[in-house]
């Protein structure tokens, strides 16, 4: 390959260097009355460090210029020196010379020393280190002498340099020449043929080995199991463990880890208590590490705090990986409180991920003031810096407390770290979600254009957003705009696209997405088949939800619980119960939160509130009476049907594990019983527990405010909701206003603002096209008996909506209140003309 010694002008230009010292040291090395020790220690690269630090290995080259190059020098001089060339050739790669290592390597051929095989293969590995693979190549092609040791030594050269390929097609030439690999050439060929994913070749060598009889030895096995695992046939990889006769550890440690990470944790535990079973093998802390991430998705706490006492028991405790995944399992399985316990621990070795898991958990288990302590301790005392795991981790307790300054906080602190979200899709989807949860849709918005990149669930999270503050409109509108810039669909966008459909209550727009989805291929997801149920139930078309029910042949219990809900929506509470004892009878899925939510809610318009206990009972019978979602509903139920007392007692036995919603239906509860002014301590207490007011709480302050007539301290709420709160009036604030107003018999006020001219402060501009707010004014004016006010807000109501059969009765109860019985029947007969047909009531009786 190099037949000519070619020095480069580099080279040439230091060949003037004194070489006295390094001339003799060399030539001590090469005497004939040299022994091999004293050679080797001559030779070695830290006898001449110094020239080599100094880059003088050229002086080194030019010192082998200077010698004899014939073959008869070589013989005469007992050249076994050149066995040394190995030391000569690292110091190459040490000093990042590939030159010199070529200069060598033409000198070699000179001598007729580069049959050598220790020489060669170090030449090739040389080459390798210098990235030169084809040379490397066709100094093994040019060998005409090879040997076993040769072959393994260039299979582990060249699989320790990461050319698999080349480790195969040289495996296969030693296989020819009918030579039998060592041990450490069958790993390098077992590592090739997984890290190329070559699933053939695999095969074959697995086959080869079992001929040659080296599936004895356990070690090979486990590279087998390995290789298998890489290419994702683990079918293959469990039949090669249970054919080994003498498992070690990690032959277990490989399935365990392998099922854990693709989810498959009941069989990583099955495969544990086979281990354990079997006893021959003690586990360590790869084997626990894999179980404790198994136990945690499971929900194995028994288990997982079995392993936390054998953890402790055989002092594995201190591999802080193990110490991170048993509290992270703490705090999945909801005891978060021996997850405080563990971090709290002075043996704790607390990292960023032992931090991140800790608020983790404190999210998952509403604990969110706990969780933003958790955060501030993270930032102030730990000596840690959060990264973008832990920011995304904590905006989710922020947004759940409705605490808009607290995600700006954070919002800002991503911006001072100079994190791109574009790049980060986690955090930034996190940010908007928070926007969107604390009904800031103008900073979702300004966020997104901010950061908008083709990522399916950025977009996927602002149709929730929107979807979460009633602007089902503005998602449409954005759907559009993903389609035409072409954002891949995937499933959840088509369950978005349906749950808006449904709030715009078109059953038109409903059909369209309908059959969209159709189209893409999403019809076959049940997701997507549990979406058009509750898209055509909330379009009130019980028909074709009620056809597209039976025709799912696969039902879950989130089936099951769309219809339910369903029908509760739509008053069909009999239907909701018949349901229920179908599900009961007929479904294998057990009840969850979510069926006995809308069972509580059924039960309690049929039967009256005084039944609210049976469905108390029912819950905790079930284990689900520590559930946040299933205790609010019940105290709704309570508070409802007068027994606020009950809805108490529920509230203070939750103690801090409370949500938005806890706060909002306490206040509600308070408001209609009469009893505002426990609303207004509550309103306190929400504060200094870290909670911040949204729109529904001042909705539900509003409101008891204008049941017990407290028009002051109503207008007060008002003015702190909008100056302090930044919160903008929505219909349902200025409806409890003009109520507020009119059930304290103050109607001038009332009407002098609905008919006040718009301003540039939207705030103080109440919508004068509400059929709601128009009604509510028109109820008091016929309790006030103001014929004059009510007239006006009558025709008011007829322009607005002149085919409502309710507001001419309203009218016509108004001119009946003041006497004026013509006025009233002339307002009665528009129904006798078939115009307008009153829909008929419904009543109950409780038995």
């Amino acid at each position: 390959m190099f037949h000519t010694l070619r020095i480069t002008p580099s080279i040439s230009r230091q060949m003037n260097r004194p070489l006295n010292k390094l001339t003799t040291l060399f030539s001590r090395a090469l005497s004939p009355q040299t022994t091999p020790f004293l050679r080797y220690t001559l030779l070695t690269p830290s006898q001449n460090s110094s020239f080599l630090a100094s880059h003088e290995f050229s002086s080194i080259v030019t010192l082998f210029t200077s010698l004899p190059k014939s073959r008869q020098f070589v013989q005469s001089t007992s050249f076994s020196a050149f066995s040394d060339f190995p030391y000569l050739l690292r110091s190459c790669v040490g000093v990042s010379v590939v030159d010199s290592a070529k200069c060598l390597h033409g000198y070699l051929i000179k001598c007729g020393c580069l049959s050598w095989f220790d020489v060669n293969i170090s030449l090739i590995e040389t080459y390798l280190k210098f990235s030169e693979n084809v040379d490397a190549r066709q100094l093994f092609d040019e060998m005409p002498v090879r040997s076993r040791n040769y072959f393994d030594g260039v299979v582990s050269v060249f699989g320790s340099g990461g050319l698999f390929n080349e480790v195969l097609s040289i495996f296969g030439e030693m296989v020819e020449f009918g030579f039998t690999p060592c041990y450490d050439s069958i790993c390098k060929v077992i590592m090739a043929c997984g890290e190329l994913r070559w699933l053939e070749k695999g095969r074959w060598v697995h086959k080869y080995i079992v001929e040659c009889g080296l599936n004895r030895n356990v070690v090979i096995c486990n590279k087998l199991i390995s290789m298998y695992i890489k290419m994702g046939r683990l079918d293959l990889a469990h039949c090669t463990f249970d054919a080994i006769e003498k498992k070690d550890v990690v032959s277990w440690n490989s399935l365990i880890t392998k099922y854990a990470q693709i989810g498959d944790w009941a069989v990583a535990l099955n495969i544990y208590l086979t281990m354990k079973k079997d006893g021959d093998v003690a586990h360590d802390s790869i084997t626990l590490l894999g179980v404790v991430v198994a136990c945690s998705q499971l929900g194995d706490l028994n288990l997982g705090r079995s392993i936390h006492g054998l953890c402790v028991r055989a002092g594995l405790f201190s591999d802080f990986r193990l110490g991170t995944a048993i509290l992270d399992m703490y705090a999945k399985c909801g005891k978060i409180e021996c997850a405080e316990l563990l971090f709290d621990d002075e043996v704790f070795e607390k990292s960023l991920v032992s931090w991140n898991s800790l608020i983790v958990g404190y999210v998952k288990s509403c604990l969110y003031y706990k969780a933003i302590n958790c955060f501030k301790r993270l930032c102030t005392g730990a000596n840690l810096s959060p990264d973008s795991v832990t920011l995304a981790n904590v905006i989710p307790a922020y947004s759940s407390l409705g605490s808009s300054d607290g995600v700006r906080s954070i919002h800002g602190l991503i911006i001072k770290k100079g994190i791109d979200m574009k790049a980060d899709v986690v955090l930034g989807t996190a940010l908007i979600d928070a926007y969107g949860k604390c009904s800031n849709i103008v900073g979702v918005e300004r966020l997104f254009n901010d950061i908008k990149v083709a990522n399916t669930a950025i977009w996927n999270v602002m149709f929730t957003a929107y979807s979460l503050n009633n602007s089902a409109d503005k998602g449409m509108l954005l759907f559009v705009q993903m389609v035409q810039s072409q954002i891949s669909l995937d499933s959840i966008t088509a369950v978005l696209l349906l749950q808006m459909s449904g709030q715009l209550g078109s059953l038109t727009v409903g059909k369209m997405a309908h059959g969209y989805c159709f189209i893409k291929g999403f019809y076959a997801h049940l997701k997507v088949e549990n979406a058009l149920l509750d898209m055509y139930m909330r379009c009130k078309s019980v028909e074709d939800s009620e056809k597209l029910f039976q025709l799912i042949n696969v039902k879950n219990v989130v089936t099951w619980n769309v219809m339910l809900s369903g029908y509760v929506k739509i008053d069909s509470c009999l239907n909701t119960m018949k349901l229920f004892s179908q599900m009961l009878l007929e479904s294998s899925n057990r009840p969850d939160s979510v069926t006995l939510i809308s069972l509580i809610r059924a039960s309690t318009v049929l039967v009256g509130g005084y039944r609210a206990d049976v469905c108390h009972a029912f819950v905790s019978k079930l284990g689900f009476d520590s559930e946040i979602a299933v205790t609010n509903s019940l105290m709704d139920a309570y508070a409802k049907n007068g027994f606020i007392e009950k809805a108490s007692s529920l509230f203070v036995h939750m103690g801090r594990v409370k949500d938005q919603w806890s706060w909002n239906i306490m206040m509600a509860g308070y408001g209609m019983n009469g009893q505002t002014e426990k609303a207004f301590e509550l309103l306190n207490q929400m504060c200094r527990d870290g909670y911040e007011p949204d729109s529904i709480t001042f909705t539900c302050l509003l409101s008891g405010c204008a049941h017990s007539g407290m028009v002051d301290k109503g207008c007060e709420y008002f003015d702190l909701m909008v100056n302090k709160y930044n919160i903008q009036p929505d219909l349902e604030h200025w409806t409890c206003i003009i109520d507020m107003f009119g059930r304290a018999g103050r109607l001038d006020e009332a009407y002098k603002l609905l008919t006040s001219n718009p301003c540039d402060d939207l705030s103080k501009v109440v919508p004068s096209d509400s059929h709601a707010i128009w009604g509510a004014f028109m109820d008091a004016c016929r309790t006030y008996k103001n014929t004059e006010l009510g007239e006006l807000a009558g025709r008011k109501l007829l322009l607005l909506s002149p085919q409502n059969n309710g507001y001419p009765i309203l009218l016509s109860n108004l001119y009946a209140s003041t006497m004026r019985w013509d006025d009233a029947m002339k307002t009665r007969k528009v129904f006798s003309d078939g115009s307008l047909v009153k829909e008929p009531a419904v009543s109950g009786v409780n038995t």
